[in-house]
């Protein structure tokens, strides 16, 4: 029962992102901007600068190339960009206990980073607010995952929950907290005009 539930909490940001997917344009330039930004992702997040004993950790920022791709070409985008670095990061090898499991892991909180453009990104609080969200969506997908599935390696004396909400909001809750404050003083909208990036709608 419960790995029913789990199961359909995960299909609800999976349908979201196949309703809007309709509103995803894909040419080269934007194919290229995915791969790139999934790559750094992938690669920021082997340089580990603090590691757990039952993995996870503090890496160097790796949200940050999906929160930035979600923020300069809105949501759709962003959750490609996460897509395709979850399933990149599986290239490593995965452990696997249940489907929910696999989504709750590997696939899912990258893609949620992607849905930081969710309130655009016009001025800075937009900015922080939007990354501040999907890296909370991230660590609850995390969470649950940990709660759930990853209960028994709960420490002496704590329920599974409030280890699960220790463990991962002090490794990748923090990461994603600074990555967060980089993106929000990070002269965006110059970048977005450089680039030639058209205004991003906050469903796209």
């Amino acid at each position: 029962m419960l790995n029913t539930v789990m199961l359909i909490i995960c299909l609800v940001p999976i349908a979201y992102y196949l309703f809007n997917l309709k509103k995803f344009k894909l040419n080269t330039k934007t194919m290229i901007v995915v791969a790139l930004f999934a790559a750094c992702s992938l690669v920021l997040s082997k340089i580990q600068l603090i590691q757990y004993p039952q993995g996870g950790g503090i890496n160097l920022l790796s949200s940050l190339p999906i929160l930035m791709v979600g923020l300069l070409y809105g949501p759709i985008t962003g959750m490609t960009c996460g897509l395709v670095a979850g399933l990149v990061s599986l290239i490593g090898g995965a452990y696997i206990i249940h489907p929910a499991q696999f989504l709750l892991d590997y696939i899912l909180p990258s893609m949620l980073l992607g849905m930081s453009g969710l309130l655009g990104s016009d001025n800075k609080k937009n900015i922080f607010i939007g990354c501040l969200i999907a890296v909370l969506l991230k660590n609850t997908a995390h969470i649950l995952s940990g709660c759930v599935y990853f209960g028994s390696y709960a420490w002496e004396g704590w329920n599974p929950l409030a280890y699960s909400i220790v463990y991962n909001l002090s490794g990748t809750g923090v990461e994603g907290l600074l990555s967060t404050i980089v993106l929000t003083v990070m002269p965006l909208a110059k970048i977005k005009k450089l680039a030639k990036i058209p205004s991003a709608t906050k469903a796209s």
